[in-house]
């Protein structure tokens, strides 16, 4: 379940729907951090700080997402309408967890209670989880598709696991965005996101790990890390610990996958790309062998040779007849 790092900080979310929740509550400075590009669909965490005399009734939530929420600090009771029907939230102590379908048009009102309570703030840390990151999931594991998570609205949840890997973002949210590391915010919403589909989803995990093959987002991340080295620079160790496997258990997984080892199918990316350019520029052949990553000309040569049966600048020839 691992996910390239990229640069993370509020300014890159834009497009990815973090903001809709913190903006339905007026809550426009909300810190939101997204998941890297490689990362499933969209994902991403937010904080929620504020008070209820500044909120009050919230602008209507509809998206094809899913949020996923701990409070920090005890959080007053208040209204929740779910496809315009009334629901009574309580008992949400620093700790509990909470899912929000925001499929179901929610609005919420926080407008001040009549108590004497003066401490009317909340503070909150949500997970934002689309729907398509949940197909997603559910594809990797070869299990069926999740149409939605078992909750019920308004409803608080004794979860640790979830409840403790979003308080384990707080220390992230907290940071300067050059401080932030892409990498453990990646990894920590996979781990979320995976427990929220098991527990909530019904997601079976075991045809993920009895098969013996990649998961689907395995095999695509060793691909694409094989084509963009295709020097041969990158080493077995990197592409297992992208994985997260060790290096036999990836290397078997690969193979049968895939049908050839990590370095057989590279060396068969490099041919092809070989092949594009002979066919498809004027560049010399020696050109082509540093652009695909062969050592030099005659390295090219005989391995083309032995794949293709005849030499580049004879298959070249014969192409363009």
């Amino acid at each position: 379940m691992s996910c390239n790092a990229n640069p993370v900080g509020s300014e890159s979310n834009q497009a990815s729907g973090l903001s809709i929740v913190p903006n339905s509550l007026h809550l426009r400075g909300a810190q939101t951090i997204p998941t890297g590009a490689r990362c499933k669909s969209g994902m991403g965490f937010v904080e929620l700080i504020g008070d209820r005399n500044s909120v009050g009734i919230s602008e209507p939530v509809r998206d094809d997402a899913y949020m996923i929420a701990v409070q920090l600090k005890k959080c007053p009771d208040f209204d929740l309408y779910a496809e315009s029907r009334a629901y009574r939230h309580e008992g949400f102590v620093a700790g509990a967890v909470a899912i929000y379908d925001l499929r179901m048009d929610l609005v919420y009102d926080l407008r001040p209670s009549k108590s004497d309570n003066p401490d009317e703030s909340f503070h909150a840390i949500d997970f934002y989880l689309p729907h398509t990151a949940l197909n997603a999931l559910a594809e990797d594991a070869r299990s069926p598709i999740i149409d939605e998570l078992r909750h019920a609205p308004a409803g608080v949840v004794h979860d640790p696991v979830a409840a403790n890997l979003l308080q384990a973002m707080a220390p992230t949210l907290a940071a300067k965005p050059e401080e932030r590391s892409a990498l453990f915010v990646d990894h920590l919403a996979m781990a979320l996101a995976y427990h929220v589909a098991r527990s909530y989803g019904g997601m079976n995990d075991f045809a993920l790990f009895g098969t013996g093959r990649l998961a689907p987002w395995q095999e695509r991340l060793a691909k694409d890390m094989l084509d963009q080295r295709l020097d041969g620079s990158i080493s077995l160790g990197e592409l297992a610990a992208a994985c997260e496997l060790s290096v036999r258990h990836f290397t078997r997984a690969f193979r049968e996958s895939v049908g050839a080892s990590p370095i057989a199918w590279q060396r068969q990316r490099r041919i092809e790309k070989a092949k594009g350019l002979l066919a498809n520029s004027g560049l010399g052949v020696a050109d082509i062998a540093s652009t695909c990553g062969f050592a030099d000309q005659s390295h090219l040569t005989r391995v083309f040779q032995s794949l293709v049966g005849i030499g580049p600048s004879a298959w070249r020839r014969v192409y363009k007849q």
